[in-house]
């Protein structure tokens, strides 16, 4: 929770922005922005892509300093705001604004050298406390103790009447696009949706509620299923899922750095000889640039009927050869379940840093973890392989076993597959089946 050392209130999100753009023009070397002509967004754009490879155009730019004026104020997506922060020395947003508060007010010139003069009296409750020590500390008992009980008497009324707003999506179903609206309930007063409170669409874009309505609509343009989240204070509030399902097995692509579209693949023979495939003409008629970093996803999402805490899923993948901006030669899974997934990410060894594996709510990261089990080179084709029996799963790689662990929130049902690749890779066989009634997947091949 962002909240202000000297009591005065709360930092907002358009706080950390402001903060942010200051910070950014300082660097830049000409702090009044509002100054700023044309040509000097042209060359802060140059500037952070060279330093943070992300590609900001000058008119986002405008919009994020104010240049080109909007109906509310413009707030970037979480890429954008990440590549601002780390041209100013922060790791990202969410640490750039965990270590914010408010900016401060500037001091007058050369009052920032005075010190203040140490007072030459004892304040009388300074006194007292230096008198009578054990009376401040059957008081300070009392007040721990009054502090507790209104927790447990907050948490018994939590618990009874439940949380005070949620979050209610009115078509949580569609197809790939799909416009989804949300409805925010429980509110008695729409500006208390200003105090902090944001939408995680969950497909890596977040809206800042502004306080003046309680319907928003999203756009969803990769198939799959997303847990779209209601936060305060990056605190989960509440959370509903979003599923865009397929018509069998379909391929999107998107560019790193580029949050403003992605790429369906069309292909006469994306899909033939008994593989999912994609070539590097095909997917440069779809408009990526191949030179740059790229992404392809293998998406089958449909109601599967298997088990989500009981199957077995067995893949013979071929990740992507050494080519511009791909060496990691990375693939992920993706097990869509009813209200959480299992992910894997698997990359070449000297890569682990970047891999993550998830079980459902147990999230581990390369970075914090050690995740060098997830090191494999795929680039001349091999195997993954999940067994989950009663939520007990086990991963294997190449008919090797590398991992084990016991989750406790229940998949139940299987929503479908995704399976991507950094470049260009190939599925060669998808088996999926249930391991109570041994059904198959519709997408097996």
């Amino acid at each position: 929770m962002n909240i202000m050392e000297n009591g005065q209130g709360k930092v907002s999100f358009l706080d950390h922005l402001d903060h942010c753009c200051q910070l950014v023009a300082d660097t830049y070397g000409k702090s009044d922005s509002a100054e700023w002509t044309n040509s000097d967004f042209i060359k802060l754009s140059s500037i952070l892509y060279k330093k943070t490879h992300v590609q900001i155009s000058p008119n986002t730019l405008k919009r994020i300093f104010g240049k080109i004026k909007t109906d509310a104020r413009y707030y970037p997506q979480r890429a954008t705001r990440d590549a601002l922060v780390r041209y100013v020395g922060y790791s990202d947003w969410d640490t750039f604004t965990s270590k914010q508060l408010a900016p401060q007010p500037m001091q007058p010139h050369g009052l920032s050298d005075i010190q203040p003069t140490k007072p030459t009296y004892e304040p009388e409750i300074a006194r007292q406390h230096r008198r009578f020590p054990a009376r401040w500390m059957i008081l300070s008992a009392v007040g721990l103790v009054a502090a507790l009980l209104l927790l447990w008497r907050g948490v018994q009324f939590w618990r009874k009447e439940g949380a005070p707003v949620s979050l209610l999506c009115t078509n949580p179903e569609g197809d790939n696009p799909h416009s989804a609206v949300f409805v925010l309930r429980g509110f008695g007063n729409l500006s208390d949706l200003a105090d902090g409170y944001e939408i995680d669409f969950g497909d890596g874009d977040e809206l800042p509620l502004s306080g003046k309505d309680s319907v928003y609509s999203h756009y969803y343009e990769t198939p799959g299923r997303f847990f779209a989240k209601l936060k305060k204070h990056e605190i989960t509030i509440d959370t509903v899922p979003v599923f865009l399902h397929t018509n069998g097995w379909t391929a999107t692509a998107n560019m790193m750095h580029d949050t403003t579209r992605v790429y369906p693949i069309e292909g006469a023979t994306l899909f033939e000889n008994g593989r999912n495939s994609i070539s590097v003409n095909e997917i440069a008629r779809a408009g990526v640039d191949t030179n740059r970093t790229f992404f392809v996803d293998f998406v089958n999402t449909h109601l599967t009927g298997i088990d989500g805490d009981n199957f077995e899923l067995f893949l013979d993948v071929k990740t992507s050869l050494p080519r511009p901006g791909v060496r990691c030669s990375q693939v992920r899974l993706t097990v869509y379940g009813d209200s959480s997934s299992h992910m894997v990410d698997i990359m070449k060894p000297g890569c682990v840093h970047w891999s993550k594996l998830q079980l459902s709510e147990i999230n581990e990261s390369g970075r914090s973890n050690g995740l060098d089990f997830l090191g494999a080179d795929l680039v001349a084709g091999g195997t993954v392989q999940m067994k989950v029996v009663n939520r007990k799963a086990t991963l294997f790689i190449n008919g090797k076993e590398v991992y084990k662990n016991t989750y406790k929130k229940p998949l139940r049902h299987i929503y479908g597959l995704d399976i991507m690749f950094a470049g260009i890779g190939t599925v060669r066989s998808v088996q999926l089946k249930d391991l109570k009634t041994g059904r198959q997947f519709s997408g097996n091949f």
